[in-house]
């Protein structure tokens, strides 16, 4: 008989023991990542002693994005086009300039490079899945940063389970931005 509630105890034990296991957090649910969005918000750039402020409004899908960038006071600055042709920049009065990729165009046209390709996955608190990075969680399991392509992406508030406010910053730029509109379309 002792033999039996041995048994037993051997049993019990270990099942209580599990029953007092902690269980790590669950962390936000996981959302998938859009490939078509509209985004509108409000940006603000530091790049070295310049600096610049203003709206953004984004359009894209899985093949291309339109970015229009506008002062304070919703006049046009610069309009980003990409495509699987390239990339176009325009600003009011100028002629259009053309390249191949977004972040030496913004840099040759406008003084500070946009990281539109990672932007695409770092404005919902991912990492470009082309690419290496690192991922620094906080104990609920939500993004608090992001380190892909020399960029560091700090996430300072969500809303929604979505990033609302956010910085980009890379050596001598820093890149804030405030989403005050999600649609997928």
């Amino acid at each position: 008989m002792a033999s039996c509630w041995a048994q037993r105890l051997l049993v019990l034990v270990p099942l209580a023991l599990y029953g007092c296991a902690s269980v790590p957090p669950a962390g936000p649910p996981a959302i998938e990542i859009l490939q078509v969005f509209t985004l509108q918000g409000r940006v603000s750039v530091q790049y070295g002693e310049e600096s610049l402020s203003g709206q953004l409004d984004w359009r894209a899908d899985a093949a291309s994005d339109e970015v229009l960038l506008s002062s304070p006071l919703g006049q046009g600055m610069a309009s980003i086009s990409r495509n699987e042709a390239g990339v176009t920049l325009t600003r009011p009065g100028e002629p259009a300039v053309v390249a191949e990729n977004v972040e030496m165009l913004t840099q040759s046209e406008l003084g500070f490079r946009l990281p539109l390709a990672g932007l695409r996955y770092w404005i919902q608190a991912r990492p470009d899945p082309a690419r290496a990075s690192k991922v620094r969680r906080s104990a609920d399991g939500s993004v608090e940063q992001i380190a892909q392509d020399g960029w560091r992406i700090d996430y300072l508030q969500f809303h929604e389970n979505r990033p609302r406010k956010m910085q980009v910053a890379r050596e001598g730029l820093e890149i804030r931005l405030v989403i005050d509109e999600w649609r997928t379309n």
